[in-house]
């Protein structure tokens, strides 16, 4: 509140001065996208209150505009604890493995926009995972960005929150959350991750029921084919309704062919799984759990292939 007054108070000696404020804190990614579209020029600038960084370097930045619709800078060489440059590091190698982001330094906060293309932008994170989304989203629309070095200088006002647990854990729910539910992921990608996690489901369903079955019924605990039949048919079932409602989004009723497509994926699945599983034991000697985890990977592959490609095809 005290901020905001003094921020009053300039803006009363200062016409060329703007107060753009929300009622309530919406994070960082809200506020910087509120300042850039409330922005009136052609292009917007923006870089943070810290002292971190020279302003004159904007000179440099200028110089390739028009060229340039975005030019960014990257923090060099960066100030900072160990942990913070490490931290750095790893979330640009994160974004630039996941989602392709071919950029140095993405929250370096010294970026020159043209307004028009990046108020355009359907920025959906609110927090540290703004910028990267940003220059992702210009990046896959063929927008042509130019980065450039900046002096990063020492912390002379204020306290570091990039760091902080809470800020890390909303980056990486919106990181998480933009590759699985928008375009920004690789849809195969997307798919095999969810399929990886349904198996995961369709396996605690299975082991589940088989315990309750064989430890609460005395007909079950003796006939343990008969439990092992039917854990395996509910997780099975399980996995039918997650991958065709979340996994590959198949949209209509449910059909006999479907079914039967779907379980003779499943039948032949445990065929290759066991048949490989020999194959690496007995022809080439492998150790067990060696050979136990070459089959998953086999029987993965062709389990997500059939379903992709002919139980749950559009």
């Amino acid at each position: 509140m005290r901020k905001k007054i003094l921020t009053e108070e300039i803006i009363k000696t200062n016409n060329k001065i703007r107060l753009v404020s929300h009622d309530k804190n919406l994070g960082y990614g809200k506020a910087l996208l509120s300042g850039i579209k409330a922005a009136r020029y052609d292009y917007v600038f923006f870089t943070d209150g810290d002292l971190q960084f020279d302003i004159n370097e904007i000179n440099k930045f200028l110089e390739y505009i028009p060229e340039y619709k975005t030019v960014v800078g990257y923090r060099f060489p960066r100030e900072g604890s160990l942990m913070r440059v490490m931290n750095t590091k790893m979330w640009n190698a994160l974004n630039r493995y996941v989602f392709g982001l071919k950029i140095k330094d993405a929250d370096c906060a010294f970026k020159l926009f043209e307004r028009k293309t990046v108020a355009n932008l359907n920025i959906l994170s609110g927090g540290a995972m703004t910028s990267a989304e940003i220059l992702l989203r210009l990046q896959r629309a063929g927008v042509k960005i130019k980065e450039i070095p900046v002096k990063h200088l020492p912390r002379k006002n204020g306290s570091p929150t990039g760091a902080k647990l809470s800020v890390i854990i909303r980056a990486l729910k919106e990181f998480v959350w933009l590759y699985l539910n928008t375009e920004l992921g690789n849809k195969v990608y997307i798919q095999a991750t969810k399929f990886i996690f349904v198996g995961l489901a369709n396996t605690l369903v299975d082991v589940f029921f088989y315990f309750v079955l064989t430890r609460g019924n005395d007909f079950f605990s003796t006939h343990i084919i008969s439990a092992r039949t039917i854990s395996f048919l509910l997780g099975s079932a399980c996995s039918f309704i997650l991958n065709r409602l979340w996994t590959f989004k198949k949209e209509g009723k449910t059909n006999v062919q479907e079914i039967s497509k779907f379980y003779i994926t499943v039948f032949f699945g445990l065929l290759i799984s066991v048949g490989s599983m020999k194959f690496f034991i007995q022809v080439f000697h492998l150790y067990d759990l060696v050979a136990l985890l070459l089959s998953v990977v086999i029987t993965f592959l062709w389990n997500f292939s059939l379903s992709k490609l002919w139980v749950f095809k559009k």
